[in-house]
C-alpha cells in the first residue's frame, strides 16, 4: 500500500471511529434517559396504596337493651361525664309505646257535597258534633291537642262534623268542607278534605339522663343507673352489622382494586417498553464497541505501515 493510500485509508478509520464514538455516546444519554423514566416509574409504584378491605367490624355495633319492668328500653347514645362523682355517663335511650293522638290527613277525592244542611263526605252523611258524648268528645279534643295550629282547631264547636266507618270515626269541619266545594263544579275534582281522627299510634318514646354505667373486663357495659332512679338495670347486648353501608364499601374496595391493578398493569407495560428499549440500545452499544475495537485494530495496522513507508523514505533518502 503506498503512502497516500495508507494516510487516506487511515483518515477514513479516524473519521468512522470519531463517528462510531458519537453515537456510543448517543446511545449512552438514551440509556440515561431510559434509566430516568425507569426511575420515574418505580416511584410511581411506589406512591401507590394498596386498597384495604373492609372489615365487618367497622360496621358492627353493640346495642344495649334492658327491660325496666313496664318497657323494653333500648340505648341509643352514651356520652362520657366528667366531673360528677356519682355518674359516669350521659344516656339516651326509647322505647316504643302506643300512644293515643289526633291525626290529620288529606282526603283524595272528597266527594264532599250540601245538600240543604246536610253534609256528605264520599257518600257518608255527616253528623254534628256532640260535646255531651265522652267518646266523641275525647276524640275531638284529642285532634284539636295535636294540630293546634289547623282550621279545625280554629273552628266552632257548632261547625264540626263527624262520620263512622266501620269502627272509626272521622272529623272535619265546615270550613274545610266548603272549601272542597267551591274547587270545583264537579265532586270528582275537588281539592283534598283535610280529615282527622284520634287513635293509638306506636311512637318512640325517647329520654335522656344522667347514669352511672358499669362494664366488664373486656369492656362491654353490664348495668346502668339513671340519676331519677333506685334501681339498677342490667344490659342485654346485641351486636348488629350494617350490612347495606359494608356492602357499599366492599363494592368501593372492588372498584380500587380494579384501578390499582389496571395502574399497574399499565406501570409494568411500561417498565417492560423502556427495558425492552435499553436492551436494543446496550447490543447497538456493544456492536458499536466491538465495531470501535476493530477500526482502532485496522488503525494501528495502517499506522505501522505509514510508519514503515516512512522509515523506508528516510533511508532511500539517506542512502
Amino acid at each position: 500500500m503506498g503512502m497516500a493510500a495508507s494516510q487516506a485509508r487511515y483518515l477514513g478509520l479516524t473519521a468512522r471511529k470519531t463517528n462510531v464514538e458519537y453515537e456510543g455516546q448517543q446511545i449512552n444519554q438514551q440509556r440515561t434517559a431510559l434509566a430516568n423514566q425507569s426511575a420515574n416509574t418505580f416511584n410511581e409504584l411506589l406512591a401507590l396504596q394498596v386498597p384495604t378491605a373492609p372489615s365487618t367490624q367497622d360496621y358492627t355495633t353493640v346495642q344495649y337493651s334492658y327491660t325496666d319492668g313496664a318497657n323494653t328500653e333500648t340505648i341509643t347514645k352514651m356520652d362520657a361525664l366528667t366531673g360528677d362523682p356519682d355518674y359516669n355517663y350521659i344516656v339516651t335511650h326509647n322505647h316504643t309505646a302506643d300512644v293515643y293522638t289526633g291525626v290529620e290527613t288529606k282526603k283524595s277525592n272528597p266527594q264532599v257535597s250540601l245538600s240543604g244542611t246536610t253534609y256528605k263526605v264520599g257518600g257518608n252523611t255527616l253528623k254534628t258534633y256532640d260535646a255531651t258524648d265522652d267518646t266523641l268528645k275525647a276524640e275531638y279534643e284529642q285532634i284539636v291537642t295535636d294540630n293546634p295550629n289547623s282550621q279545625f282547631a280554629k273552628e266552632s264547636a257548632a261547625n264540626i262534623y263527624y262520620w263512622t266507618s266501620g269502627s272509626d270515626t272521622y272529623f272535619t269541619c265546615k270550613t274545610d268542607m266548603d272549601t272542597c266545594i267551591a274547587s270545583s263544579t264537579s265532586t270528582e275534582n275537588q281539592s283534598k278534605l283535610n280529615e282527622y281522627e284520634a287513635k293509638s299510634i306506636s311512637k318512640k318514646i325517647e329520654n335522656t339522663s344522667k347514669a352511672f354505667v358499669e362494664f366488664d373486663s373486656s369492656g362491654r357495659a353490664t348495668s346502668v343507673k339513671y340519676e331519677d332512679s333506685s334501681s339498677s338495670y342490667s344490659l342485654s347486648t346485641k351486636t348488629t352489622t350494617d350490612e347495606n353501608a359494608y356492602n357499599d364499601a366492599m363494592n368501593q374496595y372492588n372498584y380500587n382494586m380494579q384501578v390499582y391493578e389496571k395502574r399497574i398493569a399499565d406501570i409494568n407495560a411500561k417498565t417492560e417498553k423502556i427495558q425492552q428499549q435499553d436492551r436494543t440500545l446496550e447490543l447497538r452499544l456493544r456492536q458499536l464497541d466491538t465495531e470501535q475495537n476493530a477500526l482502532q485494530t485496522e488503525m494501528d495496522a495502517v499506522k505501522k505501515v505509514i510508519e514503515k513507508n516512512i522509515e523506508s523514505t528516510f533511508k532511500t533518502f539517506g542512502s
